[in-house]
């Protein structure tokens, strides 16, 4: 028997003792997993601190220029609507805070004259949801990776079941999701009302859409983060393999459909990520979007239809649930 053989069995012999005493509540002991892995992620990682700081300081650049449109739409657009303003905008915004590399926006030139020309590159979402990217990665990617190398999952499971121990660590990613996202969104809301003088309680469907909306987003991506985490003991391996597969499934579209000419190109659906903006738009009701500036239409049976990226965001959320079985079940998590 080698030394490090040696030195594990006696550390599981004389170091590790299953807890024998009272427990919680299961749902208290997931959520006690998931509060501490969730405020040692932030503590730990000034970094972190720094993009959710600069993140908020974005949503105010872009609720800044709305405001701004609206004060001048009585030069360039007479007809402009506050209220649609509001609408489209609002949901053009939650929506871009998702997708990575393809944008896609939901604000129709036909209201907005040419106001429509310009909002969708002034109201970009691409760097929140490209720090939202970032730090689910970085944050994630370490969760069960650095249990795994520092041999900690031992403390856990004194304690609390494999199940537990995993869905407190999704939750706690879910978590940390919502506040960069949903968050976000939630005060963007208020703000922009604000700012534009509109009824805050006409628009609250549009807010609870938002909630579903980033929700639902940071569920599917935490499940993914926390299978590629559970595969390895690197916190770089599992960080660096969820934001490359997300750049590069995202990247086909635009490299290769684009360069041909079919903006409508089934390719978009292999952006995992940037489906999530497409499902967003079409729970909303639009049918005609724009993605990185071409047309797009979800009902005109022609390249990507709605009911496609109900089935690309199914088989991604089956996926993550799949990958997250596999967490619970395997031996060596």
């Amino acid at each position: 028997m080698s030394e490090q053989q040696t030195e594990d069995s006696y550390v599981r012999k004389f170091g590790f003792r299953r807890f024998t005493g009272i427990r919680q509540a299961r749902w208290v002991r997931i959520i006690a997993v998931a509060w501490f892995n969730l405020f040692e992620s932030i503590r730990r990682s000034g970094f972190t601190k720094v993009l959710l700081v600069f993140m908020f300081f974005s949503i105010l650049a872009q609720d800044l220029v709305i405001i701004v449109i609206s004060m001048f739409s009585p030069f360039i657009n007479p007809g402009l609507d506050i209220g649609a303003l509001f609408r489209h905008s609002y949901a053009d915004s939650v929506i871009g805070m998702v997708a990575v590399v393809n944008r896609v926006s939901v604000i129709p030139e036909d209201i907005f004259g040419p106001i429509g020309l310009f909002l969708p590159l002034s109201l970009t979402s691409g760097g929140i949801s490209f720090m939202w990217l970032l730090l689910m990665a970085m944050v994630g990617g370490g969760l069960i990776a650095d249990d795994k190398l520092h041999r900690t999952t031992e403390v856990y499971f004194a304690r609390i079941s494999r199940f537990e121990y995993v869905i407190g660590k999704l939750a706690s990613l879910v978590l940390f999701s919502g506040i960069v996202v949903m968050l976000p969104a939630v005060i963007q809301y208020f703000l922009l009302n604000y700012g534009l003088g509109t009824d805050i309680f006409a628009s609250l469907d549009l807010l609870l859409w938002a909630i579903g909306f980033t929700l639902l987003s940071a569920v599917i991506v935490s499940l993914l983060t926390i299978a590629l985490s559970s595969l390895t003991k690197r916190r770089a391996v599992a960080t660096l393999s969820l934001f490359i597969a997300a750049v590069v499934m995202s990247s086909f579209y635009t490299a290769v459909a684009l360069s041909w000419n079919q903006s409508q190109s089934p390719l978009l659906l292999l952006d995992f990520i940037g489906v999530l903006s497409l499902l967003g738009a079409v729970s909303l009701g639009y049918a005609d979007v724009t993605v990185n500036g071409y047309a797009l239409n979800f009902f005109d049976g022609i390249g990507v239809e709605a009911i496609m990226v109900v089935g690309a965001v199914g088989v991604v959320l089956l996926l993550g649930v799949l990958a997250l079985m596999m967490t619970i079940f395997r031996r060596d998590t």
